[in-house]
């Protein structure tokens, strides 16, 4: 086995194959012991690839058909290894000359990859690092492996029984993937959670990217009707156990030499929080956002209204907006999310943004903005530019170019959305539906352009771009200017470049907000829309996007009638309200008690902004909040003043019920001085512990 080490990693490849045998902490504080992530060595992972013919698509080059031609081991903590050919699995030896440089940085590993491609056929798949029969640490709860979701929060699943088997005919064995950029992966990192340490693994590439953290249990379940696994590490003799490969589609043409972005592991101590220190210190190298507009600073409460449908509802005109907004002022709100007002209504003639002659004329729609920017609310109005409605008379004259295609050549479908009708939301009836549009085309990025500016002179304040979590990833057309292959995010990252530049010229103020931005475009939409339900994808919201991106402006839907817990969710994590009565559909005024509520909660955040609104959100971080008594639904979060460093504790109890008590402290000794309640005007001396009223929510400052 080669091995390298330093005072805090040791890793071990097979000296032959070149697969990971052993990747272990060797000894920090209390955890002296040790931790060894490789529990079934025989499952051991090395180099893979995948590198089809004419003949034959999915011809593999194995892991275990390797031979490394030589290796070299440079300072004592780094590691180069080399393949000067692969072996496919039919024996046959390919002209693809492979190094690897590992490299031992502290508590991290870093791999490197460079490929030079001397045959005739595409290196189209790339398989490494692999961690093949890793686990979780021996006595503690088996991993959790989790991902920042586009809707702000998290979505995970067990390594253990219950592990889930989607799409169980294209693949030999129980196989999940989790593939960056799309929504459920917004940042190319995936972390995996015990109950007191873990692992982490990230793609550190500046641009969006494909990747995709594939997951495999070998040989397969046990027992299939509950998804049991086997326990002994062995099935008849057969290995079992789970394997990781961080997999790339890099598509390198015949004679191409080709770097690939390195790929950090480490192993942490701590939680989630403590798992994401090595992408956040990566982070600081690159991310440079632009500056925020100063008065989203005061913008705490939305607004989202959808006008038309693109079933023809009409439910509001033009003319209508202004008295619409001062309904909506009389609730807090300073920002409206204008949906539905473009032809062809909501998720209709995309990506046109001309203003519609059923609601009105382009000069109505223009007055209206005026007039509410001038009462004090921002109007964001809703866009999407990534994909082109085939029913539209310009698809065919003007899109048909620039649509995604597959490898196959075949445009990219994209199904659309069904509203109000029945015909609309069944197969075959009226839904508008049509294809991904591609973001690297440079002509087709000057068409989306022509459209904003469409938006632009109406003159809002900024605008949301629906939708920004796209699924489609990959591009083909050879007409597009791009390689073969290339994911089109890259693209989409330049179109934010461009929306920024073009938007300062009209206004310098100019905000852009998006729903549910990938890490890198983040830099240009500073402000994020989404869904923080407890639901089937994340039963419990975890807010990691607000944790990695304290400055992102991140607003949150409100659609119940009496939502007391979503407005404390939204106290608690600095989330800004958004208004969303009858599926933002309706006013108001139409939900009293959602209103009041909301009004009672904002008083408060406004009177101590600085803090919980301005400051720094921290989670839980910093602070601890013991329950004392029986099980509780209950949340909280420290903020820090970013001026003085005063901090701010915000607990929310969700009972539907009943009281909680609770007893707060801050891990740096300090001491708290004033306690507030939502809907009680009374400030308080907060004592060691505190009685918090079901579905309410308080305040603990130093100040």
């Amino acid at each position: 086995m080669i091995t390298i080490s330093n005072d805090f990693l040791q890793i071990g490849f097979d000296s032959s194959t070149g697969a990971i045998l052993s990747f272990r902490r060797i000894g920090q504080g209390p955890f002296d012991a040790g931790y060894e992530a490789i529990h079934q060595p025989k499952l051991a992972l090395g180099l893979s690839m995948r590198v089809p013919t004419s003949e034959k698509r999915n011809r593999r080059v194995l892991s275990q058909d390797q031979k490394l031609s030589g290796y070299k081991i440079l300072d004592g903590n780094k590691l180069r290894l080399s393949y000067q050919e692969v072996i496919d699995e039919a024996g046959a030896s390919l002209p693809i000359h492979t190094e690897i440089l590992v490299e031992l940085k502290g508590q991290e590993v870093s791999f490197s990859m460079s490929i030079d491609n001397e045959t005739d056929c595409v290196v189209e798949e790339v398989a490494y690092p692999c961690l093949g029969g890793f686990s979780h640490p021996e006595g503690e709860k088996p991993f959790t492996a989790s991902t920042a979701h586009f809707q702000g929060g998290m979505t995970s699943f067990s390594l253990s029984d219950g592990f889930p088997n989607p799409d169980y005919w294209g693949t030999d064995w129980p196989t999940v993937y989790r593939t960056y950029p799309m929504p459920e992966v917004s940042a190319p990192f995936i972390l995996y959670t015990s109950d007191t340490q873990g692992i982490y693994v990230g793609v550190h590439d500046v641009n969006p990217n494909l990747v995709s953290f594939v997951h495999e249990y070998k040989p397969g379940y046990s027992d299939s009707k509950h998804s049991r696994l086997q326990r002994d590490g062995e099935i008849d003799g057969i290995p079992a156990g789970f394997c990781m490969s961080v997999t790339r589609l890099p598509f390198i043409a015949p004679k191409e030499k080709k770097e690939l972005s390195p790929v950090v592991l480490s192993l942490f101590i701590g939680d989630w929080h403590q798992g994401l220190e090595p992408y956040l210190n990566w982070r600081k190298t690159w991310f440079h956002p632009v500056p925020r507009p100063q008065w989203v600073n005061d913008a705490d409460c939305w607004i989202t209204l959808h006008i038309n449908s693109p079933e023809d509802c009409c439910r509001y005109r033009y003319t209508d907006l202004p008295e619409l907004m001062r309904d909506a002022k009389k609730g807090g709100v300073k920002v409206l999310q204008l949906i539905g007002w473009a032809r062809g209504g909501q998720d209709g003639d995309e990506p046109y943004q001309d203003t519609d002659p059923k609601l009105g004329t382009k000069e109505e729609l223009k007055a209206a903005i005026r007039e509410i920017e001038e009462m004090g609310i921002h109007v964001l109005p809703m866009c999407k530019f990534k994909w082109a409605d085939q029913s539209t008379k310009e698809f065919k004259e003007e899109l048909m170019p620039y649509t995604l295609k597959d490898i196959h050549q075949s445009p990219v479908q994209f199904g659309g959305y069904g509203y109000q009708t029945l015909l609309q939301n069944v197969a075959g009836g009226s839904r508008r539906s049509g294809f991904g549009l591609c973001h690297l085309s440079e002509d087709y990025r000057k068409i989306a352009l022509r459209e904003l500016r469409k938006i632009l002179e109406l003159e809002p304040s900024g605008i949301m771009y629906d939708e920004l979590a796209n699924p489609m990833l990959l591009c083909f057309d050879p007409n597009h200017g791009h390689r073969p292959g290339a994911c089109h995010h890259v693209g989409s990252l330049d179109l934010a470049k461009e929306f920024y530049e073009e938007g300062k010229k009209w206004n310098p103020d100019f905000f852009m907000a998006g729903e549910g931005p990938n890490d890198a475009m983040s830099q240009y939409y500073l402000g994020s829309y989404l869904r923080s339900f407890d639901n089937g994808s994340e039963p419990i919201h975890t807010p990691i996007w607000k944790y990695l991106n304290p400055d992102l402006y991140i607003a949150t839907c409100l659609v119940g009638s009496d939502d007391r817990e979503m407005v404390n969710q939204c106290m608690t994590y600095g989330y800004a309200i958004n208004y969303e009565p009858y599926n933002f559909k309706g006013k108001v005024s139409d939900v009293p008690k959602t209103k009041n509520y909301i009004l009672a909660a904002l008083n408060l955040r406004r009177k101590l902004k600085d803090t919980i609104w301005n400051g720094r959100f921290r989670h839980t971080q910093g602070v601890s909040v013991e329950l004392l008594g029986d099980p509780a639904e209950f949340i909280y979060s420290l903020f820090e003043n970013k001026d003085n460093g005063d901090k701010a504790v915000v607990i929310a109890n969700q009972e539907r019920e009943r009281s909680i008590l609770v007893k707060p402290a801050l891990k740096d000794g300090g001491s708290f001085s004033h306690l507030y309640f939502v809907e009680d005007e009374t400030v308080y001396t907060p004592g060691e512990s505190i009685v918090i009223p079901p579905r309410s929510c308080c305040v603990l400052t130093q100040k």
